[in-house]
């Protein structure tokens, strides 16, 4: 007979925080469909379609850059409710960030207020829920906590640093390397939920 002590023991060991799979409860076809909206909005990142979907389509690239993102946050969130450390306010923060951020792409013109305190908010939550499984876990929900961190400080980052080089935002390496992480980003997602 295991007491609680026991049992909150057993979860410090190495092998049980080796996490290479998180059942979500939702249809492998939702996880698939979440799966090519983030590889769509991946390829939307780059400068040129970014620019002719926010002036012709804000509410379609709205959609792309959230609907996948969110379906791929929540499926993770439930699949760490059976976790020692599930993080589920902090996944509930990122969602809903993320629906913000949705009506500020929307209404960019109306809410440009709002888009600011998203970007600056966002890595506000993302950098710590990354550390912390990072810290907490081992194996593919490992690797996705890294990909959180390096993902977040590459989109909000590198364009600064490329800004100030003088390079200029609509040079093809930035879009490259943005779309490059995004692809790897939305692949760590579906690797463990699959």
């Amino acid at each position: 007979m295991h007491s609680q002590t026991d049992d909150n023991f057993d979860y410090t060991r190495n092998d049980k925080r080796i996490i290479n799979h998180l059942t979500s409860g939702l249809p492998q076809w939702v996880i698939i469909a979440a799966f090519i909206i983030m590889v769509a909005a991946a390829v939307c990142t780059i400068t040129q379609i970014d620019s002719w979907f926010k002036e012709h389509a804000s509410v379609a690239i709205a959609l792309i850059n959230t609907v996948g993102m969110v379906t791929m946050y929540y499926a993770t969130m439930r699949g760490m409710k059976r976790l020692y450390h599930p993080l589920s306010a902090l996944w509930i923060i990122v969602i809903a960030l993320n629906i913000i951020s949705f009506v500020a792409i929307m209404f960019e013109e109306a809410l440009p207020e709002v888009s600011f305190v998203v970007a600056c908010a966002l890595p506000l939550c993302y950098l710590p829920l990354g550390a912390l499984i990072i810290i907490w876990y081992r194996g593919l929900l490992q690797r996705l906590g890294i990909w959180m961190i390096v993902r977040i400080l590459v989109i909000f980052l590198l364009p600064i640093a490329w800004y100030m080089l003088g390079i200029g935002l609509s040079d093809i390496t930035l879009d490259a390397i943005i779309v490059i992480i995004e692809l790897i980003y939305a692949w760590q997602f579906y690797r463990l939920l699959r």
